[in-house]
């Protein structure tokens, strides 16, 4: 084993497995943690195991990580999320103390795959092995979606406190798909950035076959994209593959794709009405207030009907009327009317969540009030980070960005460029997808997006860096 891990051969196994494991294993919860419905659950687990094993590489190999240049960086952003938690323990007094190590561990947890990630690739033709994997299982994570969709396979959902207790949901009306993840605002960011990286790959390889098995993959997932009614995901899918196309130098590929966009739009009922939505509501939410948030008068809650089965059952949701009810930062009461729908989403994040995380940022500018401590919800990574975080945590991860943002700038002005390039080119795009994600969903913190995201960022660290790989070795 020691053989093994010091020529990488078991961490390159291990990556593969992530990319498998991570996206299609669901959200079931292992061990409670008192004040707050987060659970422990086994990808915790594993990836605990994953690092553990990583870091005996990095003893037996004398600590290569520091080799690394971005490494200092991290290091920066891991020490004011540090000192954000200390402070927010020690002298604001944040309570209970559990949470914020709960999330301080849980973000080291998905920013550690970014390093160990890097010590599984050691060749460059190693770089075009996790595209294999990722569409292997964006095509299992298709496959499961559709069964959501057309023959009422359970949903794991972490959307509210009774449901990430890990009870098995069937879909009603009213449902958008989540497939493996914990709901479909996840599902809609994963599939939004996977998108662009198939679609991107697929009109660059020079290779027929492979040509047609992306392609032909790319249009079995996009319908579960437009499933999901995520109009910000839909949008970022859309400018983060035009931006590809461009850099990659494929733009006539730019007008089928977008006409297949504005064809879906149109065609699909749910996301065509909550985008008509949308302007009107987001203008209500710019005029002034006179009034409080309407708050329900009574909790009523859909009613859950088991179906008895020899194991954990599975619950059908089902609503005398057509309306959702979600425990939250506020407890909403949801009409499945469109308009209603997207006025209350705005309403949400517009007068509780972003203000919420602002009044944060306001109590300590320099630190925030530490990871966690401003409840699950924020939709909005940027406002989360300087609340949680303040202007440290926030420029720090913010140096993380500008060094991709940099050194991927040389490339694109470069006169010609090679087909590593085109790897960090097409990732490029894929990272503006996912930051402008980031905008309306809290990306960075759901485990799913976020363990891929740093897996996506180290291959993306290779591609800019090509001296920490060797030409294909064999």
């Amino acid at each position: 084993m020691i053989k093994n891990l010091k020529n990488i051969k078991i961490l390159r196994i291990i990556l593969a497995l992530l990319i498998l494991f991570i996206p299609l294993y669901p959200k079931f919860p292992l061990f409670s943690v008192n004040h707050t419905y987060v659970a422990i659950r086994l990808d915790d687990i594993i990836i605990s195991l994953v690092i553990f094993i990583w870091l005996i590489y990095q003893v037996i190999n004398k600590f290569p990580v520091f080799k690394k240049d971005i490494f200092k960086i991290f290091l920066v952003y891991f020490l004011a999320i540090i000192l954000s938690g200390l402070n927010a323990y020690l002298i604001n007094q944040i309570d209970p103390p559990s949470i914020l190590l709960l999330h301080l561990l849980r973000r080291l947890e998905y920013m550690s795959l970014f390093f160990v990630t890097l010590d599984s690739i050691y060749d460059q033709n190693d770089l075009k092995y996790p595209l294999i994997f990722l569409s292997i299982a964006t095509f299992f994570v298709d496959l499961y979606g559709y069964g959501q969709k057309y023959i009422s396979l359970p949903v794991i959902s972490t959307m509210n406190e009774e449901f990430s207790k890990g009870q098995l949901l069937t879909m009603n009306t009213w449902t958008r798909i989540s497939s493996t993840f914990a709901g479909h605002y996840d599902l809609a960011a994963y599939m939004s950035v996977v998108l662009v990286i198939i679609g991107s790959f697929a009109v660059l390889s020079k290779n027929i076959y492979a040509k047609l098995v992306l392609i032909l993959l790319w249009l079995f997932s996009f319908p579960i994209l437009t499933s999901t009614a995520s109009r910000v995901s839909i949008f970022a899918f859309w400018g983060g593959i035009i931006l590809s196309f461009i850099l990659i130098k494929k733009i006539i590929w730019i007008f089928p794709v977008s006409l297949l966009i504005i064809f879906s739009i149109f065609n699909n009922g749910d996301l065509n009405q909550r985008l008509l939505a949308t302007i009107p509501s987001l203008t209500n939410q710019f005029r002034p207030q006179t009034t409080s948030v309407p708050q329900p008068t009574s909790t009523p809650t859909p009613q859950l009907t088991p179906i008895p089965l020899p194991s954990q059952p599975i619950i059908a949701i089902t609503t005398p009327v057509p309306t959702v009810f979600r425990h939250g930062p506020v407890d909403e009461y949801l009409p499945i009317d469109a308009d209603a729908g997207v006025a209350r989403s705005g309403e949400i994040r517009f007068n509780v969540e972003w203000p919420r995380a602002i009044n944060a940022f306001k109590k300590n500018i320099l630190l925030g009030t530490g990871l966690g401590s401003i409840t699950l919800a924020t939709d909005n990574d940027y406002l989360r980070s300087l609340g949680e975080s303040g202007i440290l945590g926030f420029f720090a991860f913010s140096a993380i960005i500008g060094y991709f943002v940099l050194k991927t700038a040389k490339i694109i002005f470069k006169k010609s460029n090679t087909s590593i390039d085109y790897i960090a080119l097409i990732l490029f795009a894929a990272l503006t997808t996912h930051l402008a994600n980031a905008i309306f969903i809290d990306v960075l913190e759901a485990s799913k997006t976020a363990y891929l995201f740093w897996i996506m960022m180290a291959i993306y660290y290779l591609a800019l860096n090509p001296k920490y790989v060797t030409k294909n070795k064999k």
